[in-house]
């Protein structure tokens, strides 16, 4: 182990000699840098259970069905925005940085290579106390990063560099190193926490819910609205610490093509399994999921098909997964080229639901970035509602609390315009052993509040189905 960090810390001596030029040509200024090594000899596992006790900031973010991970550890650099202008901010210090990167990943294998981690919130709002440790958008360059994309197995040691501080750069990658090993094979198991008190899925919450969904249903019928996403929330006291990498495990299984995340920063950890991708960046194109319309899943294949069949021809899953369509198409057809529906209306089936799911392509042009495309594209109707605005104002009025990261976006990207963005879903906030998990639905005309209320017990279940609820059989 001292062998190999000590190779490690000649060849980052080695690289910087060699980038002497380039850093004496900043005349003191900043150069974020990024150096990369192979990292054979990590269990990803034994991470996750220290992300929040070893770290300020992490993020881990897995896509099990591609033997896909990263885990980002510690802060190089941060942009990190409140406010409407979020998406515009991080866009003007992004191409302000990108002048100013050096790397060695010319010779890696693969280069696309996340860089930027972080999340946005549902909307721009002030914090409340549930969601404190989360500015409404955070971008962070982890000083450390693993990655795993199949055989492709590295760690980036991310820092600012100030001539000539060069010493003072290694010093830090071998203390940091030497931090992560001692983590490296200390996995710890702790006891499964139950649910010792809960609120927000009492009959009176049930009730006072489907009246949410019932008087949605008037606003459309009036034309002031053509769908409205509505979530709710349940609140779990836990009777201790969970154990995030059991957690991890859980959901790997049961979640494998969905998109898995713990989001840490402070007191607070965002985790989930979000089977809806927002976006996707790579060989200059950008590729989009529409995800709307749900049912539950079958107790046997014959039934599983039936189900399938006839969410196919519901006409009001189908109208509502279609205003998710229209919309991306209206949305990127300006800024991109070649647009093209992919797949239409086919099912992505996960473990305990079903989803109508359409995907969709296009080529990126040089009238927008990456970020100002996401502006324009975020919030979809699949998460909003449609049109967007007068969606946005009806969640505001009537949810009664802010969603914070929850339908939010979680993610990563570099200066090449490469990224994967998913939007948080199926998803809960843990701080200390206060649980809230999330989950909503697309109110449509002829929508039944009673399916409506069922669909949001399914999509809970995702979180609910991992902890043991003392309160009921």
């Amino acid at each position: 182990m001292e062998d190999f960090i000590s190779s490690s810390e000649n060849s980052l001596r080695k690289f910087l000699s060699d980038s002497d030029k380039i850093i004496k040509s900043r005349n003191g200024g900043n150069l974020l840098v990024s150096f990369a090594l192979p990292f054979d000899n990590f269990n990803t596992n034994d991470i996750i259970n220290h992300l929040a006790k070893n770290y300020e900031r992490s993020l881990y973010f897995e896509k099990p069905a591609e033997n896909f991970f990263i885990a980002g550890l510690d802060e190089a650099l941060t942009i990190s925005e409140n406010g409407e202008g979020r998406f515009a901010v991080t866009d003007k210090k992004i191409r302000e940085l990108k002048n100013s990167f050096i790397n060695n990943w010319e010779n890696l294998p693969d280069k696309k290579i996340p860089l930027f981690l972080g999340g946005m919130k549902f909307t721009s709002e002030h914090n409340e106390e549930d969601w404190q440790d989360f500015n409404d958008s955070t971008w962070f360059v982890p000083e450390f990063l693993i990655l795993q994309k199949q055989n492709f197995r590295y760690l980036f040691f991310n820092f600012l560099l100030q001539n000539p501080s060069k010493e003072q750069a290694i010093k830090k990658f071998k203390t940091k190193f030497e931090k992560l090993f001692k983590i490296n094979g200390s996995g710890e198991n702790l006891s499964s926490p139950k649910i010792i008190k809960s609120s927000g899925d009492t009959p009176k919450d049930k009730k006072k819910w489907k009246q949410l969904v019932i008087e949605s249903l008037g606003r459309i019928s009036e034309n002031q609205v053509e769908k409205v996403v509505l979530s709710r929330k349940v609140e779990m006291q836990l009777s201790n610490e969970p154990d995030m990498k059991l957690i991890i495990e859980n959901l790997r299984k049961d979640y494998p093509n969905c998109y898995l995340f713990i989001y840490h920063h402070g007191k607070s950890s965002f985790f989930g399994a979000s089977p809806e991708k927002l976006a996707k960046f790579y060989n200059g194109c950008i590729e989009v999921d529409a995800l709307a319309g749900s049912a539950r899943r079958g107790k046997t294949e014959e039934e599983d098909i039936q189900i399938e069949k006839a969410l196919l021809s519901d006409n009001k899953n189908l109208t509502e997964h279609n205003f998710v369509v229209e919309y991306i198409k209206n949305t990127i057809s300006n800024l991109t080229e070649d647009f093209k529906i992919e797949s239409n209306h086919t099912v992505k089936k996960l473990a305990n639901i079903q989803h109508i799911w359409s995907r969709i392509t296009a080529k990126l042009t040089n009238k927008s970035s990456m970020m100002n495309i996401l502006k324009e594209l975020y919030p979809t109707p699949a998460i909003c509602g449609y049109p967007k605005d007068a969606a946005l104002h009806l969640i505001k009025k009537t949810e009664g609390y802010k969603r914070g990261l929850y339908s939010g976006i979680i993610g990563w990207f570099n200066f090449d315009d490469e990224g994967e963005f998913a939007v948080a879903l199926r998803s809960a906030l843990l701080t200390n052993n206060k649980l809230i998990a999330f989950a909503g639905g697309g109110i449509v005309q002829n929508s039944d509040p009673e399916a409506e209320y069922k669909e949001t017990e399914l999509k809970l279940k995702t979180i609910l189905s991992l902890f043991k609820n003392e309160n009921k059989n």
